[in-house]
């Protein structure tokens, strides 16, 4: 009898292993964004920026608008700190666009770095969209660990909610290259 019972142990276990693999891989094209908990912003006008209600916490897919740029970083990541002032370049712009402003929005995701971290990051780099901290790394598993920085575009608008539409790791792009990107997302909405 304890051999029979071992057996389905050992089955069940390795029916489960390809599901536990497929929870901790980096998000792509076409996959939903991971059930993300973020703590709601203080500040007013970062919530006005997301378009959020005061609260404890909240969903990046609750956004508003129609594309969400996700940062993943971590505040130790030379080429996060060297890719900075480009990232804030692309956010800039993004403002600056009659077609992107209001409709993408920008969020970065310090991971494995505590609120007094992302708030040095964001002070030294001067950086003008809002960062959450990720001090226990749960966002970070969620997202299948990936490296940092690591980029992600999904979609937030009403229709299709969440849905990732591009990722990358490494170097920030050429601008134009990522914004062009945007427009042409936002001209399939």
């Amino acid at each position: 009898m304890k051999t029979f019972s071992l057996r389905w142990m050992l089955v069940l276990v390795i029916l489960a292993l390809p599901g536990l693999s497929a929870a901790q891989r980096a998000p792509a094209p076409g996959d939903r964004l991971p059930d993300m908990r973020l703590d709601s912003p203080e500040n007013p006008d970062t919530r006005a920026y997301l378009g959020l209600s005061p609260g404890d916490t909240f969903d990046p897919a609750a956004i508003t608008g129609s594309l969400l740029v996700i940062e993943i970083f971590s505040m130790y990541c030379p080429v996060c700190q060297r890719e900075a002032p480009a990232v804030n370049r692309l956010h800039q712009a993004i403002e600056a666009s009659q077609t992107l402003r209001g409709r993408v929005k920008m969020i970065g995701i310090g991971v494995g770095n505590s609120a007094y971290e992302v708030d040095y990051f964001r002070k030294h780099y001067q950086v003008t969209f809002p960062l959450f901290a990720d001090p226990d790394f749960l966002i970070h598993k969620t997202l299948g660990e990936v490296r940092t920085p690591f980029f992600i575009i999904a979609t937030i608008g009403p229709n299709d909610k969440g849905r990732v539409l591009w990722t990358d790791a490494g170097n920030m792009e050429v601008q134009e290259i990522f914004l062009n990107r945007l427009k042409g997302f936002l001209s399939l909405d």
